[in-house]
């Protein structure tokens, strides 16, 4: 994936989730979904809820491990948490912005009958790349911009740093006529590896690798943007091929031009990769690493957080409080008296005596991002601490 890519007939079961949702929002004296109406004036207007609020659990556990697991195969990255379902009647906008301090990738997963619908408007307005020239173009339409229409079943992913929005839709307002999608972000994740290989061992080795790429692609200032690739890696450690899964590596100047200086800094990461040496392991591995430049801050995230509860207690609220922040992108395991962490980043949160202790690896995000994710777990790892024990 470069700057966006389309993918069709993307759920298996996207007339089940359609239905559910049909189901929920048909009867108007017996729904039951709690919406959001997110109105910032002359900005944004649409309903949104949880998708738990509208589909079934293990159907939404199944589309939920679906996007997951594509994402992770074809772009080499994952979902930030749970997207929002979003519903836009008429009057409903999105107004022209962008979501670079969200993620590398937005996405929009559509359930709207397309084909049928009764609105004008609803589909996603991407800006070309570019400043048109007044002696070239005559600036208006599609000169400027791309509709992509969000047909039924579809999956659109495009660069967050692109500006776009969804033009007014004008038509109906019943709810089963609308534009109804999921939409939400994917940002890089720890490497993830498949097949024998030691995950911890692989982790390191790409943290190393990514402290040597510090001042070979210190020349390239203007280069931006984040690569994922799979590495496919022999039982004796060494790297067999890399495969690029996303490569939106930019300049502003070029946008996704072509352009030299994002040539040479592409070959250089790719370079790097394709000369590491991994442990051996009983056989063949795939490790899914991404790249982002400039390289940010390569300190792993550090967080302390003193408490005079009890610790048994601590444990209980905290397991509690980490299952509700699944829906934020956290996916944990229990391991003694630590937890595990392994979504969004790779991590332990324990227990001490007298402190909670959350380690996690350098994210390959950007500096907003990083600050953001801080922010959040302290705040929560401080609640915890005063109200838990």
């Amino acid at each position: 994936m470069k700057r966006q890519h389309v993918v069709s007939d993307f759920f298996p079961e996207a007339e089940a989730m359609r239905t559910a949702y049909d189901g929920k929002v048909k009867n108007a004296y017996r729904q039951t979904v709690h919406w959001q109406y997110f109105c910032e004036p002359q900005m944004y207007t649409y309903l949104r809820t949880v998708p738990q609020q509208v589909f079934p659990e293990a159907l939404w556990a199944r589309f939920d491990q679906h996007l997951k697991q594509w994402c992770i195969d074809h772009v080499g990255l994952i979902p930030t948490g749970a997207p929002n379902l979003h519903l836009m009647v008429n009057g409903c906008t999105l107004g022209l912005h962008t979501d670079f301090h969200n993620g590398t990738c937005g996405f929009v997963y559509s359930l709207t009958r397309w084909q049928t619908r009764k609105f004008s408007g609803g589909e996603t307005l991407l800006m070309r790349d570019g400043v048109p020239s007044y002696k070239k173009h005559h600036v208006q339409g599609e000169v400027l911009y791309e509709l992509v229409p969000a047909q039924f079943n579809q999956l659109l992913l495009f660069d967050d740093r692109i500006v776009h929005g969804t033009p007014t839709i004008e038509g109906s307002m019943d709810p089963l006529e609308g534009r109804i999608a999921l939409v939400g972000h994917l940002r890089a994740t720890s490497p993830v590896v498949t097949g024998p290989l030691d995950a911890a061992a692989a982790r390191k080795m790409v943290f190393e690798f990514h402290r040597s790429l510090a001042e070979p692609v210190g020349p390239f200032k203007e280069v931006q943007g984040v690569m994922s690739f799979r590495m496919a890696v022999t039982a004796d450690g060494s790297v067999e091929s890399v495969d690029v899964l996303t490569d939106n590596f930019v300049t502003v100047q070029s946008g996704y031009e072509a352009n030299d200086e994002v040539a040479a800094a592409r070959a250089l990461v790719l370079d790097a990769a394709a000369g590491l040496r991994f442990p051996g392991a009983r056989g063949p591995s795939k490790v899914i690493a991404a790249v982002l430049l400039p390289l940010p801050d390569l300190r792993p995230i550090e967080i302390s957080i003193p408490h005079a509860g009890r610790p048994a207690r601590l444990q209980e609220s905290l397991k509690a409080q980490l299952k509700e922040g699944e829906a934020l992108g956290f996916r944990i395991d229990v391991q003694g008296d630590s937890f595990a962490v392994r979504e969004p980043l790779a991590g332990t949160i324990r227990i001490e005596s007298n402190r909670i202790v959350a380690s996690f690896d350098p994210p390959m995000w950007v500096p907003s991002q990083r600050e953001q994710f801080q922010a959040g777990l302290s705040e929560k790892l401080g609640m915890l601490a005063r109200y838990g024990g």
